[in-house]
């Protein structure tokens, strides 16, 4: 196995993926407070897949749907935010597929958080407005995995088996070996890409999440730790990583909210394994 300075090197060097048109596109309208069914329109003309998919995902049980035949129909059964939302993850999952991971479980973790997200973001009383990139943070928090998945190979299936084997986070192995970690790493692609500076400091601190006073980073932590306790993780290690206690107060929040929480985010699931389902049809 390398070493950790020979890892380091080949991050220092990392050619970082190129974002998917779709995902570039719709990154323009993510701080955008109105979101047209035009311009969905328009951005999901850039790939064949995505409008059938979406369509497939309006007519699902999970939505109550059947005869939604237009992306306008589509909209209307699933709502602007919800459409647009849909289109970020499925362009996503049909472009990033893990080496050494669990397809289908790092995919509906990512996507179970990126719930989780709205469902804390619309119960935290201290934000004074909703967040538009913030269900974009939690499917996102974890993309740095797959660089470092890509970029290092069986050098970091073997980083996560040290992981399991320590029983401990994946991002302190992954701080031994490599003096970096995965938020970071996906902060900097998110850099590289040009998105919205509040969602590549949320994905970046989303392990640190009082570093730089971002909400977003707050909301992500707090949702990550919530799916993972209910075993809705990737297989990782995750179930050992820690919540920062006062990420509860800075939000606005209270543990004894968590039962509401957790129903919250059981529906939510269902969501996520109706967006994984289309993204694999």
């Amino acid at each position: 196995m390398a070493s950790g300075s020979e890892f380091v090197k080949r991050l220092d060097s990392v050619d970082f993926p190129a974002a998917p048109e779709v995902v570039m596109r719709l990154s323009r309208l993510l701080s955008e407070e109105w979101v047209t069914a035009e311009q969905l329109s328009e951005v999901m003309a850039l790939d064949a897949g995505i409008s059938s998919r979406v369509l497939r995902l309006a007519n699902s049980v999970y939505f109550r749907g059947q005869g939604v035949r237009s992306i306008d129909e589509a909209v209307l059964r699933v709502g602007i935010d919800g459409v647009r939302d849909v289109v970020f993850a499925l362009s996503l999952l049909r472009a990033f597929k893990p080496l050494h991971l669990n397809y289908k479980s790092f995919w509906r973790h990512s996507l179970a958080v990126a719930q989780t997200v709205l469902v804390l973001q619309q119960r935290a009383l201290n934000l004074p407005a909703p967040i538009p990139e913030a269900y974009s943070a939690g499917l996102l928090h974890d993309i740095g995995m797959l660089v470092l998945d890509r970029t290092l190979g069986a050098g970091y299936g073997g980083i996560l088996a040290d992981a399991r084997d320590k029983a401990q986070p994946l991002f302190v192995a992954e701080r031994a070996a490599l003096g970096t970690d995965h938020a970071d790493v996906g902060g900097r692609l998110l850099e590289v890409w040009r998105m919205p500076t509040v969602l590549a400091q949320a994905v970046a601190d989303h392990h640190n999440p009082l570093a730089n006073d971002n909400a977003a980073a707050q909301l992500v932590h707090l949702a990550d730790f919530i799916c993972n306790q209910h075993d809705i993780h990737h297989s990782t290690n995750s179930r050992f990583v820690a919540v920062v206690p006062e990420v509860w107060e800075e939000l606005g929040l209270s543990e004894t909210d968590l039962p509401g929480i957790v129903t919250d985010m059981y529906a939510g699931l269902a969501k996520a394994d109706a967006i994984l389902a289309a993204a694999a049809s």
